[in-house]
């Protein structure tokens, strides 16, 4: 056997043992004319399956469909080589990740005589390295590693954009180098004591950079072997410096709330006093002139005196009730609240209006809630003194009752009243705003006390109602850890 034979044959048996990779033959056409062990191994062919068959059919239906096999043969005459990533289909259909080369081969007139096809499967080990890179360079969080001097051994670019380098300009420098020497110390003895305690830490550093000091929160954490050896630290960061500046800008600006908010009720008060007084020395003489010229007035006169007062008194109520409405949006004083202690200490307040009307008031399975006792027994006397307000001609009918949810408690009030046209359902919260200012006696604040009330409290508040039919109230306030069902 010649040296030449013995080289070939040498090459064939190479190929055979290869069995990590498969490797056949394409004629020009696209033909199978030879393959290796490993193509049994990888796509559970044998050889005289495989032999013969076009090379698309190794090709999923999709990429069929897209003319892949032509594609990558048609790269791989123009370039010499086509390499690609996909998916193959198996004898069995399944389907195999391959990474691939297919080369053109060509003779010494450089036409092309045929395709020699290399492939391997991509395993999982395989992929998470080109995964993790792919992750490690795409985020734009901060991540590096050092060893146990501190010398950088990694860095992804988002890393080096922060300390103003490139990457090949941080590997092999430790923090000394590329920071200033307060920041430096800083940052190395974070990591020391990170090293040292065996346990990852959550950190917050500053960075001076050409665009201002940079504020993140670090994850650092030991980097060990497989022996338990220290090799260095880990480092992953996150930027926060836009998100302290908003949470700092919020506070500030909850703050200045605050304040404002205190400033009004400060005003509201006084304003209310300085209205106030001269509205009662209305109503006091207007009652002494009566009392007074009782004997010399006629009708007429005496009517004309009652509106003086009833238009006296009808104002004081109004302020009043601006009053609660403005310190209602306040600040709260929650506590743990017997809901239905709260109704029977309020109907009994009532007891004369129910009396006068004839309303009844029923309570069903009422619950122990987390509130402010006192806007809370608000929201239920606005509700009550509503419902008997606008009551239809029979007597009212009013029912109290509750649903416990997931996260919140559901409190209802419905009535057997006038109704509300569906198109008021929104209004009837609106402040001031009065849909029957004629038949029933309030200001219009009622309604708009209760929702500022619930939704300080972190629930809401809607109608459903038709007229003649009554109305159905529903809050909502949310359930917690300090409130027993």
């Amino acid at each position: 056997m010649t040296n030449e034979q013995d080289r070939a044959r040498l090459y064939e048996l190479l190929i055979e043992e290869l069995e990590d990779f498969a490797i056949f033959l394409i004629d020009p056409d696209g033909t199978i004319i030879s393959w290796n062990p490993g193509v049994e191994r990888f796509f559970g062919y044998r050889e005289h399956e495989f032999i013969g068959k076009p090379f698309c059919e190794i090709f999923t239906p999709e990429d069929r469909a897209k003319a892949a096999h032509e594609e990558e043969m048609g790269r791989a005459r123009t370039d010499g080589r086509s390499s690609d990533v996909r998916w193959h289909l198996c004898s069995d259909e399944s389907r195999v990740f391959v990474e691939g080369v297919l080369t053109c081969i060509k003779d010494e007139g450089g036409k092309a005589c045929g395709f020699a096809k290399i492939a391997r499967s991509v395993r999982p080990q395989q992929a998470a390295g080109s995964l993790i890179a792919t992750l490690l360079e795409g985020t734009e969080d901060p991540i590096y590693a050092t060893d146990k001097e501190g010398r950088f051994v990694f860095a992804n670019s988002a890393a080096a954009s922060l300390l103003g380098r490139s990457v090949d300009q941080l590997i092999s420098h430790t923090h000394e180098e590329v920071l200033p020497p307060s920041v430096a110390s800083d940052v190395r003895s974070t990591d020391q004591s990170v090293m040292s305690s065996n346990h990852a830490r959550l950190v917050e550093e500053k960075f001076p950079t050409d665009k201002g000091e940079r504020v993140l929160l670090a994850t650092k954490a030991p980097w060990r072997d497989t022996q338990d050896g220290l090799i260095g630290l880990v480092a992953i960061s996150k930027d926060v410096t836009n998100r302290i500046a908003l949470q700092n800008e919020r506070e500030q600006l909850l703050r200045e709330v605050s304040r404002v908010n205190k400033e009004l009720s400060d005003f509201s008060h006084v304003v209310a006093h300085d209205l106030r007084t001269p509205l009662r020395a209305v109503r006091t003489y207007a009652e002494l002139l009566s009392r007074h010229l009782e004997p010399h007035l006629d009708a007429t006169t005496q009517q004309f005196l009652s509106f003086v007062t009833e238009g006296a008194e009808s104002m004081d109520q109004l302020i009043e009730s601006l009053l609660q409405y403005a310190e209602s949006g306040g600040e709260l004083s929650p506590t743990r609240v017997n809901v239905p202690a709260v109704i029977a200490g309020l109907l009994h307040r009532l007891e004369p209006l129910i009396r006068e009307t004839g309303a009844v008031v029923t309570t069903e399975a009422l619950p122990e809630v987390y509130a402010d006792p006192v806007r809370l027994l608000q929201v239920f006397q606005n509700l009550i003194v509503n419902a008997i307000n606008y009551r239809s001609s029979e007597a009212p009918r009013i029912r109290i009752f509750s649903e416990k949810r997931p996260e919140s408690f559901l409190i209802g009030v419905s009535d057997n009243g006038i109704g509300i046209p569906r198109e008021y359902l929104e209004q009837v919260f609106v402040p001031l705003k009065r849909l029957h200012a004629r038949s029933a006696s309030g200001h219009g604040l009622g309604l708009a006390l209760c929702k500022k009330i619930v939704e300080a409290h972190g629930g809401r508040i809607w109608v459903e109602s038709a007229p003649g039919q009554g109305s159905r109230f529903f809050f909502t306030l949310p359930r917690g850890t300090q409130v027993r069902d």
